[in-house]
Parts: structure tokens; C-alpha cells; sequence
């Protein structure tokens, strides 16, 4: 309906559609008004409606969308499907889906309503029930997580059916309907994440998990022979309350020996998964030495380093020792006492003993039980680079020393008074041969000229009161 009304004369009226004229009147009046059908293509159009008076022209604007289809629906979610109709039934591979896609519409898609109705047998009783949401305002797109009830092993019926409807700007309406059928064909997963020793109690706890793309029915543990005898962790029945995945934790005595651990998990439609594993109990109470071979090494003469990590296990005490080539002790360190810790890091300078190699480098570790573990590395002699400064010291020249006796202590024998055939001697040729001595310095060699020259006169003075 196109109105005008104005104080003076209209003259001209044009109705124009996306720029070009759609009607034309001449009114001649100041009232004009008329039924206008728009034959318009799917769409937004630009609408525009000029009038004329004596006195001026006016425009007036505006924006016309012709949408006589409801809005669509572009599935990516868990199925791929475009278009306005789809299948009766499409199989999915899990019970935990998501409903997505992108809405498209000439106006604007304001409402999405999701409707899925279930039903099943259970205990020879047939089961159902709805679960409805609504969107408001879903922006162009919609996704929303659906459970759907996995079929059972012991279930002849079991239907999901998805209804999605969408509700334009003018109430006009698309709906979808389509079943979703689960498939089972994948048995269910079995993870052990952590096992650890419980030395106060010798027990041990394992952690794991279990997981199913469907749905989890049971889950047991058993160390008998029998795997069919052990203890149900999770049994659930109910195909509304059956999870796709659980995690455990199990306590299991150790007292002797290394028990197997079973685990059988079931699920909804009855395919099995089991793991075994030998719990040894001693493997995860004994630490591991290491040794860093390029850093435990001499650090001089008489010093060495160790270093190294001990780790695993429990640890309640560590110490690092150095040992002589005789097995005895040369140096101890006590790197960690107390609390029980499962890695302690290792980094002592320890004393050793100037040559005598090779040195043993020795850890002992006490586990949490009581138990002491002894590892060990052999240092040999150290291969260092020794840089000497060697001082020359200026030695004076060996001094020597020869005692000879005056001319007027000479004594000579004469012709009355010396036998026959003797021999004249004098005290110089009775004094021994003159003495060399190297010293270290002046002042030891003036005391050994001296003392020597005293025992010279000496024997000198003997002989001739001899004679």
C-alpha cells in the first residue's frame, strides 16, 4: 500500500525497484493512496518512491526482503548433508555426537529447537524418553553435543531419532527429521598411566583407564589364575548411565613374589579387552645409579668430584665416598637423609690420596625398605697438566780446601837422630788430600771450610808430638 498525503498539489508520483521505475501516477491532489503488488525476485531490494509538488521533490527510502522459503540447514555434524530433505537413517560410530552446521535463510534464522527421542529395552521392559533444547538467536550457525543410548548386547531395540526444526524471522518453518544408528564394531581401550610401590604397607597401586567410542559396561580386576574371579570395578547395566570412559585406581598386596594384574574391560555390545602385567614390586622400590662419566673425575692431586643423579625407586638416604686402592675410606659425604624422595642429585667434592690410584668413587643408596645399593666408578691416575715453576738457585762453586803448615812449624829429622834407611817426613805430607764440598749456599760452606780446617790442625798437632 503506498500512501502520500501533502498540503499542496501532488503532481507526479514514481515508484522505483532497485533503481528503475516500477509505477507512475499523476495524482493531482493532495491525498494519493493505492495497493501496490511487487513482483520481486528472492532477496533484499532497494525500494524508492519520489514525489512531486509545485513547491519541491521528496524521496522516500527503503530496503525490501522477499523471502516466502523457510530457512535450510548445512549439516557438518556428525553428518555432512546439505539441503532441504535428508536420508531416513545414517550410522555413526560413537554415542557421544555433536549436531552442527550453518543456517542459511533470505531474512534471519531466529529459533533452532533440537529434539532427540530414545528408546530401548532393558530387563525385558522397553525404555525411552526425549531430551529438547532451544537456540535463540544461533548467529548463522548451531552445535550442540547429543548422547545418543548405544545399542546392547542384550537389547533387541534401540532407535535415536534427531528432529531439528528452524523458525525464520516471519515464522516460517524447516524441519528435519533423520535416525541416528550407532555402530559397534571397536573394542574398548585399557591403559595402566602409573604404578607405584606403597613400601609401608608392601602394596602396590596401579592407576589406569578405560575408554570405549560407544559405551563401557563393566570393568573388572582379578590376580587369580582366573581372570574370571576377580572384582568388578564398574558394572553398569543401564544404557543411560553406561560412561565412554572411567579411570581407576587399584590397590594390590605384594607380599611375595610379582602377582599378575588382570584387567578385562566389556563393553555395551559385549567385546572384551584385557591386559595383563607383572607387578614388580622390587623394581620400583630399587633406584638407579648414574654416574656423569666426564665430570666425576680428579680435581688435582688429592681432590675428586662426583657427580651423578640416583633416580627411580624410593630413596631415603644417600651418600658418596671416595675409596683407597687398600679398600679403605678416604672421604664420605651424606647427600640426602630423611624424608623418602624418588631422585636425588648428586654433586660432592670428596678428598682422595696423592699417588695412590686408582680411587674408587662409591654411592650408597638406602631404599625406602631398608635395602643398600652400592654402585661405583674407578678413577685412575689423574690425567692433568701439571705446571711447575722451578726457581734456579744460584749454587756458589764448590770450595776447596787444603791445609798446609807453616815453614817454622816445619820439623826435619837430622843425620844423628833418624835411623837408617828411614824416610824424612813433614806434617804436610802426613795431612789427607784436599776436599771438595758442593753446598747449597755461602754460609754452609764457610762452616765446612772451618770445622774441616780445625781437624787439620788437630791431627797435624798429634803427629808432631809423636815424633
Amino acid at each position: 500500500m503506498v500512501t502520500v498525503t501533502s498540503q499542496a498539489r501532488i503532481s507526479l508520483l514514481s515508484l522505483r525497484v532497485d533503481g528503475r521505475t516500477y509505477r507512475s501516477y499523476t495524482p493531482n491532489t493532495t491525498n494519493f493512496s493505492r495497493a501496490v503488488t511487487l513482483d520481486l525476485r528472492p532477496g533484499a531490494h532497494d525500494i524508492e518512491l519520489v514525489s512531486k509538488t509545485p513547491n519541491d521533490v521528496t524521496e522516500y527510502r527503503l530496503t525490501v526482503i522477499e523471502d516466502s522459503a523457510p530457512p535450510t540447514m548445512q549439516f557438518t555434524k556428525p553428518i555432512s548433508v546439505a539441503g532441504e530433505s535428508l536420508e531416513e537413517s545414517y550410522d555413526v560410530d560413537r554415542s557421544r555426537v555433536t549436531v552442527a552446521g550453518t543456517l542459511h535463510d533470505r531474512s534471519n534464522v531466529t529459533r533452532v529447537e533440537i529434539e532427540h527421542t530414545y528408546r530401548y529395552t532393558h530387563a525385558d521392559r522397553s525404555e525411552g524418553g526425549r531430551d529438547r533444547t532451544i537456540i535463540r538467536d544461533p548467529n548463522g550457525s548451531v552445535s550442540w553435543p547429543v548422547r545418543l543410548i548405544p545399542p546392547q548386547q542384550t537389547s533387541t531395540e534401540t532407535t535415536n531419532r534427531i528432529e531439528i526444526t528452524l523458525y525464520d524471522q516471519f515464522d516460517q518453518v524447516r524441519r528435519y527429521e533423520f535416525n541416528l544408528t550407532v555402530t559397534d564394531e571397536a573394542r574398548p581401550e585399557i591403559a595402566i598411566t602409573d604404578l607405584e610401590a606403597l613400601y609401608r604397607t608392601s602394596e602396590m597401586r596401579v592407576n589406569f583407564s578405560v575408554s570405549d567410542a560407544v559405551a563401557i559396561r563393566s570393568v573388572r580386576v582379578s590376580t587369580a589364575e582366573d581372570p574370571r574371579l576377580g572384582r568388578h570395578r564398574l558394572l553398569s547395566l543401564d544404557p543411560e548411565e553406561q560412561p565412554v570412559e572411567a579411570e581407576f585406581t587399584h590397590t594390590v598386596a605384594v607380599d611375595e613374589g610379582a602377582p599378575t594384574l588382570t584387567l578385562v574391560a566389556t563393553d555395551a555390545s559385549g567385546q572384551q579387552r584385557v591386559v595383563s602385567r607383572d607387578l614388580n614390586y622390587s623394581a620400583l622400590i630399587t633406584p638407579e645409579t648414574r654416574f656423569e662419566t666426564r665430570r666425576t673425575r680428579f680435581r688435582g692431586e688429592d681432590r675428586v668430584s662426583a657427580v651423578g643423579s640416583v633416580s627411580q625407586g624410593k630413596i631415603a638416604r644417600v651418600r658418596v665416598e671416595t675409596v683407597a686402592p687398600n679398600g679403605s675410606v678416604l672421604d664420605i659425604q651424606t647427600v640426602h637423609s630423611g624424608t623418602v624422595v624418588s631422585r636425588v642429585d648428586v654433586n660432592e667434592t670428596l678428598q682422595a690420596e696423592t699417588d695412590a690410584y686408582p680411587v674408587r668413587v662409591r654411592v650408597r643408596t638406602l631404599d625406602a625398605t631398608g635395602v643398600e645399593y652400592l654402585e661405583s666408578v674407578t678413577l685412575s691416575r689423574p690425567s692433568i697438566a701439571r705446571t711447575q715453576t722451578e726457581t734456579e738457585t744460584a749454587f756458589p762453586q764448590p770450595t776447596s780446601v787444603r791445609s798446609t803448615a807453616s815453614p817454622s812449624r816445619r820439623a826435619t829429622a837430622t843425620p844423628d837422630s833418624t835411623p837408617a834407611g828411614a824416610t824424612n817426613w813433614t806434617v804436610a805430607e802426613w795431612l789427607p788430600e784436599p776436599i771438595t764440598l758442593a753446598t747449597q749456599s755461602t754460609r754452609e760452606s764457610s762452616r765446612t771450610d772451618m770445622a774441616l780446617l780445625v781437624v787439620t790442625l788437630v791431627v797435624g798437632l798429634l803427629f808432631l808430638l809423636r815424633f
